[in-house]
């Protein structure tokens, strides 16, 4: 393939001269041109995005022709234009500024772990089961953000959706980066998991018996981490600490609420083992990170 293009730019070159020589005066010249040099885009969106996360971080932003960019057995819409640099700056502002806070590294680990893509989508993605898809992590390599069309300025329960969505997404990059002892954390809850055609039908409070914090945590245990962590991140406090931890009164109330009082004490273990493999494994504190995600979007 490289003899080829060595070729062509040849012949291209050879053209270029017999054309000068026929057609120029002698005070004229003309370059070889490189036919497959990159068209950098001087549209100013372009290159904010690439000022801004291209440069600095590795990683592009695409907005453009996404259906190159997601299964096949999905169709997307794209995002609104003007939509898509306020997201870019949010993302800036409540994902990465935040772990530049909380790294024991600085912006070094961003920039080392950083996606390289990151797919802006306009509609959400159906699945057949009737649930949608409101974002992804491929490889390590890719995070889909969906729904950027409900994106409206001070829409703070898209952005804690959002957001939620791509702390759970990095989450999985960071699994698969630093090697969490994924079997450890599934003897917790063990057979209380559910599964990826199932968990949809599961409620908030039947989560919490299981020991989980939202309903999708118990379709896998890789999703039952990555939920954890970004519920932590995108809750506060006090919140996370009355829904999760702090014991209910059952007085009067029945087995049920003894259960989810049960499940609470195992989403406690869980919230000690993530905070210290974070902390420790990854060199992330996780409750400088939500602290300063909070302040983010406040």
């Amino acid at each position: 393939m490289k003899t080829h293009i060595m070729s062509l730019q040849k012949i291209v070159f050879f053209v270029l001269c017999v054309t000068a020589i026929l057609g120029c005066t002698r005070e004229e010249t003309i370059q070889p041109v490189d036919l497959f040099e990159e068209i950098e885009s001087t549209d100013p969106l372009d290159v904010y995005l690439k000022e801004e996360f291209r440069d600095p971080y590795g990683s592009v932003i695409i907005y453009k022709f996404i259906d190159r960019y997601i299964d096949q057995r999905y169709k997307a819409v794209p995002p609104k234009k003007e939509v898509v640099k306020p997201i870019a700056e949010l993302i800036k502002q409540a994902w990465i500024e935040p772990y530049n806070q909380a790294s024991d590294q600085g912006e070094a680990f961003l920039k080392k772990f950083f996606p390289g893509e990151i797919v802006i989508l306009g509609s959400p993605l159906f699945n057949g089961d009737g649930t949608i898809v409101l974002g992804t992590a491929d490889s390590g390599v890719r995070v889909t953000l969906t729904q950027a069309n409900n994106y409206a300025p001070g829409n703070n329960a898209w952005i804690i959706q959002t957001f939620h969505t791509l702390h759970h997404e990095f989450a999985h990059i960071i699994d698969q980066n630093f090697n969490f002892d994924i079997e450890a954390f599934y003897q917790i809850s063990g057979d209380d998991y559910t599964s990826n055609g199932t968990w949809f039908s599961i409620t908030e409070n039947e989560a919490i018996t299981r020991g989980m914090v939202t309903p999708y945590g118990t379709s896998a245990v890789g999703e039952d981490f990555a939920e954890l962590i970004a519920t932590i991140i995108t809750t506060t406090p006090e919140e996370f600490d009355e829904k999760y931890i702090t014991p209910e009164n059952c007085t009067g109330q029945g087995q049920d609420c003894l259960d989810r009082n049960k499940g609470r004490e195992r989403i406690k273990q869980k919230y000690d083992v993530v905070v210290k493999y974070m902390n420790e494994d990854v060199g992330i504190d996780l409750i400088k990170l939500r602290d300063e995600f909070l302040k983010s979007i406040n």
